[in-house]
C-alpha cells in the first residue's frame, strides 16, 4: 500500500470507531451480532480483490472471452452470459497489466449468478499461483 492508501485506511477506521462509540449499546450489540454472523457466512479461504481484466475461457460446451470481476488466490469471478453448469471444468488464460507472460489456469465452476460464474482454481495451475499472489498483493 502506498502512503495515501494507508492514510485513507486509518481515517476510515477512525470514522468507524467514532460512529460506533456514538451508537447506543443495543445498536452496538446488534452490529456486533451482524458482523459475527456475516463473518461466519463468508466461507472464502482467500480474500478477493476487485479487478477488471480480460480472460479467455473454455468449457466442454463454451469458448468465449469476457472480463473477470474479481480474483483471489483460490479463484475468480468471470462475467458471462454463456450457458455453463456447476462442476464444469474451465480452462482460462489471462495476463496482468504490464506483464509479458500469460497465466494459464484450470478451474471448476462452483457458483453461477446472473452476471457470471465463480471459478475455483484447480491444483493443475499451481505453477502460476505465485504470479497471481504477487499481482493480488500489488492491488
Amino acid at each position: 500500500m502506498d502512503t495515501n492508501s494507508d492514510n485513507f485506511e486509518i481515517q476510515t477506521q477512525e470514522k468507524l470507531i467514532h460512529i460506533i462509540k456514538q451508537m447506543s449499546f443495543d445498536n452496538q450489540l446488534a452490529l456486533l451480532e451482524y458482523l459475527q454472523k456475516d463473518k461466519q457466512t463468508d466461507r472464502r479461504k482467500y480474500p478477493r480483490k476487485k479487478c477488471f481484466l480480460e480472460v479467455n475461457y473454455a468449457t466442454p460446451k463454451v469458448c468465449d472471452s469476457n472480463y473477470m470481476r474479481d480474483i483471489s488466490e483460490g479463484g475468480m469471478f468471470v462475467k458471462t452470459d454463456k450457458k455453463v453448469t456447476i462442476g464444469d471444468e474451465i480452462i482460462m488464460s489471462f495476463s496482468f497489466p504490464g506483464k509479458q507472460y500469460i497465466i494459464k489456469a484450470v478451474g471448476q465452476v462452483v457458483r453461477i449468478e446472473e452476471e457470471g460464474v465463480g471459478i475455483e482454481f484447480q491444483q493443475e495451475m499451481i505453477r502460476d499461483l505465485q504470479k497471481i499472489t504477487n499481482f493480488i498483493n500489488a492491488l
